[in-house]
């Protein structure tokens, strides 16, 4: 299944569901693996637990997903895709009055002020609402973890990432900065760490120190003066 037009693929790897009943059921075992892995961890996923869970025969959990490593990267899939499409909506809210600049708004000093706020508001709705919802985040991480004994759950990750770095990195090709892609990693990685300050009590919610940082961060990636003549190009 491609996504963000094209630029990432998240690839389901257990067997399809053709008819509507048999979605529903796989469906309902991919959400009794993430439940699970909030219990228990990734340890926990066993095809007999997770059928417990899911209220279906054992015989549908190994019908679907034969090997454990399939059903572990597809609970992953699923999640990302939940998380991406409020990634994507938010992207859509934050960035639209950005959009809405033309070339010489964009360079001018209220433009670059206008950006840098549409971006810090970007990443600190989207660390707070991420944050705020602690099952979600223990899955992730215990995902990532996995992710370094797991090459097909690595696989999966990286393409996670793309897909995230692709939204963001859209708002710095619209600035026609040189290196879009590099800036994006570095917006993406301070969301990642922020969300887990959080999550380990390091930093609060509603801490200044959270606004602080993301400004700093932003003002060094959005530069002073931002060149006419290279968004027209990119436009």
């Amino acid at each position: 299944m491609t996504m963000d037009n094209g630029k990432s693929e998240l690839v389901y790897h257990g067997r399809r569901a053709q008819r509507a009943d048999s979605r529903q059921r796989r469906k309902a075992i991919l959400e009794a693996t993430l439940r699970l892995i909030v219990k228990e961890g990734i340890r926990g996923i066993r095809h007999r637990a997770v059928a417990r869970e899911a209220n279906v025969p054992l015989a549908a959990t190994t019908y679907y997903f034969k090997d454990l490593n399939d059903l572990i990267s597809d609970a992953f899939t699923y999640f990302v895709e939940q998380g991406l499409e409020h990634t994507r909506q938010l992207q859509e809210d934050s960035f639209s009055a950005a959009r809405s600049l033309s070339a010489e708004e964009r360079a001018s000093g209220a433009g670059r002020k206008l950006l840098i706020q549409q971006l810090t508001r970007f990443v600190l709705t989207h660390v707070r609402a991420q944050a705020g919802d602690r099952d979600r985040r223990l899955i992730e991480l215990a995902f990532r973890n996995e992710a370094l004994r797991s090459a097909q759950l690595t696989a999966a990750i990286r393409t996670a990432n793309g897909a995230s770095e692709a939204l963001i990195q859209e708002f710095f090709q619209l600035l026609g900065l040189a290196d879009p892609l590099a800036a994006a990693q570095i917006v993406h990685g301070t969301i990642l760490n922020l969300e887990y300050q959080i999550l380990s009590g390091a930093v609060a919610l509603d801490s200044p120190l959270l606004e602080r940082s993301v400004t700093m961060m932003v003002k060094g990636l959005i530069p002073t003066t931002i060149a006419v003549a290279e968004t027209e190009q990119q436009f």
